[in-house]
């Protein structure tokens, strides 16, 4: 905008009134001040970081171009108008950052160890606390890797493009081959670590049962091939059922056989649970030999796998597993565009968010009627099944933000939080209900 000089001497004014000197430069100076308030304006919004309903932009440094506002026809329906908010550079950063790391997430990984050390306190009526306290650092590890490994590959096929995510950690480190070496060498170190405590963990339980640690070599193997080339299983829509299998039925059961209790009585009891499942597996490779390998083989080869575990460790399982992955499912929402454009066959990608809205919906009422269910049938105590009421206001609550916001990408975004905290919040009112029908059966309220 071009600076007008205000000249100091008498003329007319375009009213056509004579203005004396004062009043002629004191006229000029407003107009002076007028023109140049819209300069101050652009300098600091160069200065800043724009951020949009959640877009983060960094801050350029060649002056930024003035772009055509959107027709309404481009906008998405239901859209509303977002005001822009100026926010320092720095302080996003952090928040980028905090996005990056992802702390709720980890919940992942140790709410399956809290949900099975629940389980085992309800058989049992005792725990190894040391223990528990290890295979929740250890999975905390493990997340960390699934997570920090994940940014990585995905820089590799673009679907995590600074624009399309910029807290991704390749990209806050400036993206490119050294940034995602690096992410990757902190995910093995990590992964290296998360392992070698779970073995810890598992070699200090009584009986020397090896299937915790066939079960956990399972799940983290579905965390690899989920999106660790050549596989990139997520890409082709089977993440859902990785998550499920990995957090679910393998993890929580894996840590409950881990969690068996100190001391001689225990130990024969897990050792015999073994050597019960080691004849159980050799009988299933009998079966499996003579049936040709075929679909009795495989339910062989689980009944040995789950020989000795209560049913409800069995239900718990169940629901941990429909609650995380209800996670995943949700942090597709706001993605579909960058999916579609680096070829990722998501479910939202399949289903569109109309209708995945609606499976969103079933699969919160299924789980919790999942529960009833199990504690109908003798699976699940119903203290447990009980106490998963008290998470339904939450499973509401993202399942009607999902219905507001599903039309547009920038406001259903936060829908993964939502999930979430349903999933943090079941779990917790499992592990208080098991804790509870523990009590009630041996009278101890």
């Amino acid at each position: 905008m071009a600076l007008r000089r205000a000249s100091a001497f008498p003329g007319p004014h375009p009213s056509g009134r004579f203005l004396t000197p004062l009043q002629s430069a004191s006229a000029n100076a407003s107009s002076l001040v007028i023109e140049l308030q819209p300069q101050f304006k652009q300098e600091a919004s160069e200065a800043d970081v724009v951020v949009e309903t959640g877009a983060v932009l960094a801050p350029s440094a060649e002056p930024a171009t003035s772009a055509p506002a959107p027709s309404e026809s481009s906008q998405q329906p239901g859209a509303a108008a977002q005001p822009s908010v100026a926010v320092p550079f720095e302080t996003d950063k952090k928040k980028l950052w905090l996005a990056a790391i992802k702390p709720p997430m980890y919940s992942v990984g140790f709410m399956p160890v809290l949900v099975a050390a629940a389980a085992a306190f309800y058989v049992h009526g005792c725990l190894p606390w040391g223990r528990v306290g290890g295979l929740v650092t250890a999975a905390i590890l493990v997340i960390a890797w699934l997570n920090l490994s994940n940014d990585g590959f995905d820089s590799l096929t673009g679907v995590d493009a600074a624009g399309a995510k910029p807290e991704s950690v390749v990209n806050l480190l400036g993206g490119g081959a050294a940034g995602r070496a690096a992410v990757l060498l902190v995910a093995k170190t990590s992964l290296l670590a998360g392992v070698l405590l779970l073995g810890r963990c598992i070699g200090a339980a009584p009986g020397g049962d090896p299937r915790p640690s066939a079960l956990l070599a399972f799940s983290i193997v579905c965390g690899y091939v989920y999106q660790g080339p050549p596989f990139r299983l997520s890409y082709k829509g089977l993440g859902e059922p990785l998550c499920f299998a990995a957090f679910g039925p393998s993890a929580t059961t894996a840590f409950f056989l881990a969690l068996q209790p100190d001391g001689a009585a225990a130990a024969a009891a897990a050792a015999a649970a073994a050597a019960a499942a080691s004849s159980a597996a050799a009988a299933a490779a009998a079966a499996a030999a003579a049936a040709g390998a075929g679909a009795g083989g495989f339910a062989a080869g689980v009944a040995a796998l789950t020989a000795g575990v209560p049913p409800a460790v069995g239900a718990c399982a169940l629901l941990v597993g429909a609650t995380t992955t209800v996670i995943l499912f949700c942090s597709h929402f706001h993605q579909i565009a960058g999916d579609v454009a680096a070829g990722k066959r998501s479910p939202l990608v399949r289903l569109g968010t109309d209708r995945a809205r609606h499976v969103l919906r079933a699969a919160a009422v299924a789980t919790h009627a999942g529960a009833f269910v199990a504690a109908a049938v003798g699976a699940l105590p119903w203290p447990a099944a009980v106490a998963t009421l008290l998470a339904s206001p939450a499973a509401r609550a993202m399942v009607a933000f999902a219905d507001e916001n599903h039309t547009v990408p920038v406001k259903v975004a936060p829908l993964k939080r939502f999930a979430v905290k349903w999933h943090v919040l079941f779990g917790l009112c499992l592990c208080a209900g098991l804790a509870a029908a523990r009590a009630l059966a041996t009278g101890g309220v």
